[in-house]
This record gives structure tokens, sequence and C-alpha cells, in this order.
């Protein structure tokens, strides 16, 4: 069975997705892990469906992150041979690091670190992610109306 019903017309299926988000109501009290319950339930949707304007933006790809990563130190020459363990141990510290956290990680850093960290970010972004195409993403969609 097909999660949105097909007789709805594609502006009508945005506007359902757009009406309720997981983020927003993920209750795992209401349902805990490994249980299921049964819903029937009639939802009436009425409002105006609105897209903004779309954007290029660089064609990044930061999902793929450390396999990015793992061919830069390849390409740089690091081996398994060629001691990574710092490397290694630091993406242990920092892989899994939330934005905040890895705020916190960058305050806690030396005058030193911090102005090298700003200096390869400030080359990342003007060498690399500046030199990458641009692909375009389609503008946000919005829903102003009312759930019955």
């Amino acid at each position: 069975m097909p999660k949105i019903p097909s007789n709805l017309s594609s502006v009508e299926q945005m506007a359902l997705a757009q009406c309720v988000k997981i983020a927003q109501c993920n209750d795992d009290v209401a349902l805990p892990e490994n249980t299921s319950q049964p819903v029937d339930f009639t939802v009436h949707i009425k409002g105006e469906v609105s897209r903004g304007a779309g954007s290029d933006r660089r064609a990044t790809n930061r999902a793929r992150t450390s396999n990015s990563m793992i061919m830069l130190l390849v390409a740089s020459g690091v081996t398994r041979n060629h001691s990574p363990g710092k490397i290694i141990e630091t993406w242990r510290e920092i892989g899994s690091l939330d934005k905040v956290a890895f705020q916190n990680r960058y305050d806690s850093m030396t005058d030193d670190e911090k102005r090298l960290y700003d200096e390869c970010l400030a080359l990342f972004e003007t060498e690399i992610v500046d030199n990458l195409p641009l692909i375009p993403s389609k503008g946000g969609v919005k829903f102003k109306g009312t759930i019955s």
C-alpha cells in the first residue's frame, strides 16, 4: 500500500507532506521501539501551497566526507605504514560531533590552532568549494492553512 494516496495531485501531496514533520511529533513514549499501533483517521487539509525561489548551490556532498577524507589522505601519501595514528585518533574524537560539540572543541583550541584551522577552512572554501560546479536547487515548499 502506497504511503501517499495516488488519488492526490502533486500539489496536494506537497501540502500533506508539509503538514506534519516527524521531528515535531516523534514521541517514543507514545510509540516505544519495536512496537506498533493501528490507526484509522481522516484529516481535512485546507490552505495554500507555495514555493520560494530556488538558488544555485555548489555541488558539495557532505555525506561523503569520510570517503573524501580517505581519498585525500591516500593522495597525500598517508598509508597504514605511515603512522596515521594521530589522524585516526583525531577522527575518532571529532567524527561524530554535532554542531555544538564541534564549536566547543574549536573554542578549546589554542589561538595558533584556531588560526591554522581558520586558514585551512578559508582555503578549502575558496580553492575547492568555490570551484565546484553550481547545481540548481528547488525553492522550499511551504503550506499555510488548517488541518482538521
